[in-house]
């Protein structure tokens, strides 16, 4: 069936009029087209061009805001890390102060053990000092005791060895 529509057409195409052909041809047609085009120009900007700006004004607005956003929280941040910072220099000082005032009475009570101690052993010294000194007075009396004793003894030797 479709051989013998391609053979009777074929058959009749030196019968169709030629027409010229120039560069446009209007007719009905490029009215619709111009109707389509005017069709788009009034629909397009409110079906697509208005919500994609929209969008593409409410990315921008979010991601400002979130720069802004951003920027106040590292400021925020910042001065948390300042105030974080103030303390512990505050609490260093405190601490420096503190352990300062510790050492002084360490050293205070140090100094008081090391004197007390000193005035017990020098009295230990002095009192020993004294005991010797006692114990070297009898050891010389008792030794001048004992040579006048012995002293005695040589001079009546003596005196009997000559006699």
């Amino acid at each position: 069936m479709f051989a013998t529509l391609s053979t009777a057409l074929q058959d009749r195409a030196w019968e169709l009029p030629v027409a010229a052909a120039g560069l446009v041809d209007v007719d009905a047609t490029a009215i619709v087209q111009f109707a389509f085009f005017l069709a788009l120009i009034l629909v397009l900007p409110k079906l697509v061009f208005e919500p994609l700006l929209a969008r593409f004004e409410q990315r921008d607005a979010r991601t400002e805001g979130a720069r802004a956003e951003a920027k106040r929280m590292l400021k925020e941040a910042d001065e948390q890390v300042a105030v974080y910072e103030k303390a512990m220099s505050q609490e260093k000082q405190r601490a420096l102060a503190e352990r300062a005032t510790a050492r002084n009475a360490a050293q205070k009570e140090a100094s008081t053990l090391v004197s007390q101690v000193r005035t017990e052993t020098n009295a230990r010294i002095d009192a020993g000092i004294s005991a010797l000194r006692v114990e070297a007075d009898k050891a010389r009396t008792a030794i001048e005791a004992e040579a006048e004793q012995i002293a005695a003894l040589i001079t009546d030797k003596i005196v009997e060895g000559q006699g």
